[in-house]
């Protein structure tokens, strides 16, 4: 009787078990497209994996921050271009009532036009922005209750960081733009309005006309602040959301299965099993699983 060596039977039935586990592990990748779904698979790619995940995470957070403030900026903006509109005109009602060449009448009129500007130039002022002023600082508080109660807010200054590290201011001081002590707009809109109410124009108004005018160049000025923080935030943004992409693709390529390369081991390791059970069998009239 032709003996075989057990040690046969106890090698194959060792490389079929090994065989058996790569099978396992080989289709678990086929099926999942994950060549790391555990960080026993390996430890430093599943490492990294959670690093770059994290990092996705704060830049997807910015971006989403970043286009909410851009947006609050633009709306700041878009009120700072009502008031140089406003203010122009009040401008130029100005220079007509100190031409000296108008009725009693005619600078009451101008008096209550400059009325009317003052008073969207105090509602311009309270704009707001889902739920905050824009013009406040960090006070929720309305900044201008009225156009001669003074500013209510703060002179705080929020800033974003961005993934980068720069920091853009994204609150902003009323009181600078609208009730400055050097350019006092709200000021001199209520001095030109008390120059014309009696219809005469008073020696003053010369003078409360310039005042106007500096404050709409404040106000010119602070729209370039405003365009340049939203430039910085939109390209921060832009920098952030390119960030997403590049590390969302090294974290795929990190944990991600090659599938041709494991179809074909696949396919490889299930030849070497079936040629394994078909040598054991042929050399062993008892099978072989007795000795698994």
């Amino acid at each position: 009787m032709l003996r075989v060596d057990p040690l046969f039977n106890l090698n194959a039935a060792s490389n079929l078990n090994r065989l058996a586990g790569q099978e396992s592990t080989l289709t678990s990748e086929l099926s999942s497209g994950l060549r790391v779904s555990s960080a026993s698979d390996d430890p430093a790619a599943a490492a990294a994996s959670v690093r770059m995940g994290s990092k996705i995470a704060q830049d997807d957070t910015f971006v989403q921050t970043a286009s909410s403030l851009e947006s609050r900026l633009q709306t700041a903006d878009s009120a700072l271009s009502s008031v140089v509109t406003q203010v122009t005109s009040a401008i130029t009602l100005g220079v007509e009532g100190t031409n000296g060449t108008l009725t009693a009448s005619n600078l009451q009129a101008i008096a209550q036009q400059l009325t009317s500007i003052r008073d969207q130039v105090v509602s311009l002022a309270n704009t707001s922005y889902n739920g905050t002023y824009v013009f406040g600082g960090t006070s929720d508080t309305q900044p201008y209750a009225s156009a001669t109660s003074g500013y209510a807010g703060d002179a705080d200054t929020q800033f974003a960081s961005t993934p980068t590290g720069q920091k853009i201011a994204t609150t902003m001081d009323g009181s600078s733009i609208f009730s400055s002590s050097n350019a006092d707009l709200l000021g001199s809109l209520n001095n030109l309005i008390a120059d014309f109410s009696a219809g005469t124009a008073s020696s003053s108004s010369t003078t409360d006309l310039n005042t106007l005018r500096s404050a709409l160049d404040v106000v010119t000025t602070q729209r370039g602040v405003l365009a340049a923080s939203t430039n910085a935030l939109s390209a921060a943004s832009t920098y952030a959301s390119t960030e997403i992409t590049n590390l969302t693709a090294g974290q795929s390529s990190l944990v991600s299965a090659d599938t041709t390369k494991v179809a074909t081991d696949l396919s490889t390791t299930e030849t070497q099993e079936k040629a394994l059970l078909s040598a054991a069998t042929a050399v062993n009239k008892y099978s072989l699983f007795d000795y698994m």
